[in-house]
Parts: C-alpha cells; structure tokens; sequence
C-alpha cells in the first residue's frame, strides 16, 4: 500500500492520474488528506509519500515530521518519502542551487535588501506554482511598482520572491525547457518543452515534428539522469518533479513541484495535430506514463494491508488543522478579490488601477 498524503485541494492530481492512466494501480494507493489528521490515527505498512509540503506553514511541517518519525518507527523497513526539514522550498532550493555552481542565477526575498540583484528579474510567490506574477522587471523602478501592485491584490511580502532572470534562449530566440518527476530511487523523464517565450506553456509551446522528436527523444533516452538525480538530492527531494532549462551542456533548475500533476488524460489530442506529430506525442507521453506507473511499482513491490495506530502530539496537530483553517480562508478571501477583479461590469476600476500599477503584468 502507498500512502500519498496531500493537501486536499491537490489530491486531483494523482486522483485523476490514477482514473485515467494507472487505473490497475488505483488498489495500491491510500489517498490520505492532510486535513484528516488526528492524534490518533491508523496507518498503514508499505510506503509513504509526503507530498505538497511547500503548502504547509511552520506548524503543518512539525506535524508531518512528528508523523514521518512515527510512520519511521513502526514500519522500519519501508520507505518514506520527502521529510518535512530536510525537503527544499522554492527559496531555498534556489539559494542551495546558486551556492552550488548549479544555478548561475539567484533568489532574493521581496522583504530583503534587492540593492545587488541583477536585472532583469520577476516575481513570484514562493509556494505557488502558477508561474511568474510580473513580466521581466529592468530596473529597480519597475520592480517597486511590481511589488506595490502585487500588495494590493493581496499577496504579503513575506511569500513573494525576486527572482533574476537567465536567459537560455538560442541563437534563434528559442527557449528549451524539460521535467522529471522522481519516485523513490527511479527518475522518470516527462516531458520537453520549446518554444520563443522565456515561460513556456504547453498552450503556446512549439507542436511542430522537430519538437515531438525531440520530446520523444528525451523521455525514451533520459539524456539527464546523472544531473538530475544531483538536483533532486541538493533539494533533499524523495519525490517530485523538477523543471528546468537546457541550452547545449547548460542547465538550470527552475523549481521542484512537490505534489505534480502527472499529465493531461488520454486521448487527449487536438484535431489539428496531423501525423506524425500526433503519433510522437502519443508516443512519448505513452513512455512517460508507463514508466511512472513501474516507479511507482518499484516502491511498493508487496502490496501490504497491514495497519498501526499511532499517537502524535495533539498540539502540534491542533496547530497544524489552525494553520490549515486560516490558509483556508485567505485563499477564499483572495478567489473573491480576483472574481470581483475579473468581473466585467465591476472589476474594471480595479483593472484600471492595476495596469496603472503594474504596465508589465503579463510574462513574456
């Protein structure tokens, strides 16, 4: 049995994975939300998988460490993914990797000094993972306005990173990114991404033959392995996905997903796609796929039933579902603010003040 503990507005991810490409695996997993967790509790032997951790505060990581050494201890043999002080967020992912020699770009937290950064730069939050919440920033002007915009829709300072843009792009102005999720001591490459602007999005990425072999190409040979297995252990990653930039022999770590989404369903394919586009991108998502259902296999080979209950702290578990509540209801507060913002009859007063704000908001 895999526990796969998650926030439970993420567990869609390995649910939806689980239904549509792994459904032979579904019996195998145990889908435990973070927001049922009690003092008590029944746990199950085999592995377990901590996921999603960069969404919990300071008391949410004590709990689930207090829960990683307990799972530890009654089930000695099994393997637990991703401790909670030992796994890397964003800042200090990127931190490690600059003080490595692996990134040649760093990050700079909003609230400290941003006398030295070199610009370009863009902001980001340091949990989320919808990408860059400013355009490339070129001087300290712009990136004041970004971030006085960026308060007033309601980010705090405290979760917003400045980070300096590297530019990988070729001689043709064409940017390669490329992904690989870890599972346990298996890496599965997952997808290659090209495209002329510097975020790239599979909606406004190439789809042309040149960039479906080069897709293909990637997961089938892994040409990164070695690499990738030295980033992931730098995060202090067990499980994950890791996105990063290549141009030639360079690559860059942008940042470690530690709860991914696996993938669009099958069958997903866009009419337009002739052949042997399509074919190459079924292909290699086919690959993917099923090489991230034998990782998952791999770590937990004897699918177990037997159960222990445990006992934590109750403390650090009221603490933990307090800090989960208020998280709660910030993001409530935040959704009303952007569909009062997106509005079309009343949100454009505040559309208004915020490209006054903010004239670069959107990435390249």
């Amino acid at each position: 049995m895999i526990s796969f503990w998650v926030p439970a507005a993420g567990s869609f991810g390995i649910e939806l994975w689980l239904a549509r490409r792994a459904p032979e695996l579904t019996d195998r997993f145990d889908i435990r939300h973070y927001e049922s967790l009690t003092a008590d509790l029944d746990i199950s032997g085999g592995a377990h998988i901590f996921t999603g951790l960069d969404q919990l505060g300071p008391a949410g990581r004590e709990a689930v460490a207090a829960l990683h050494q307990a799972v530890r201890e009654r089930f000695p043999g099994d393997p637990v993914l991703n401790h909670p002080h030992r796994t890397a967020r964003r800042y200090e992912l990127l931190t490690r990797a600059h003080a490595a020699g692996v990134n040649t770009f760093r990050a700079r937290r909003a609230g400290d000094s941003l006398d030295e950064v070199r610009y370009p730069v863009f902001v980001r939050e340091e949990s989320g993972h919808g990408g860059p919440l400013s355009g490339l920033l070129r001087n300290g002007a712009e990136l004041a306005a970004a971030l006085r915009a960026l308060r007033a829709r309601g980010f705090p300072m405290a979760e917003l990173l400045v980070i300096e843009f590297c530019d990988l792009s070729d001689g043709e102005g064409r940017f390669v990114s490329a992904a690989a999720h870890r599972v346990g001591n298996l890496i599965v490459p997952t997808h290659m991404l090209s495209g002329t602007r510097w975020v790239l999005k599979w909606s406004h990425s190439d789809h042309d033959e040149r960039a479906m072999r080069e897709f293909l190409s990637y997961v089938r040979d892994h040409p990164h392995e070695a690499w990738l297995r030295q980033a992931f252990e730098l995060a202090g990653v067990e499980y994950g996905r890791i996105d990063y930039g290549i141009r030639g022999d360079t690559l860059q770590i942008w940042e470690i997903n530690l709860n991914p989404t696996m993938g669009p369903s099958p069958g997903y394919l866009p009419a337009e796609y002739p052949p042997p586009i399509g074919d190459l991108l079924q292909e290699g998502r086919s690959i993917y796929h099923r090489n991230l259902a034998a990782a998952f296999v791999a770590l937990d080979p004897a699918p177990r039933r037997d159960r222990e209950r445990i006992r934590l702290d109750p403390g650090l578990v009221a603490g933990m579902q307090a800090e989960l509540a208020r998280g709660r209801r910030r993001a409530g507060a935040l959704s009303l603010l952007r569909q009062v913002y997106r509005h079309p009859a009343i949100g454009w007063p505040f559309r208004k003040a915020y490209s006054w704000l903010l004239p670069r908001s959107r990435p390249g």
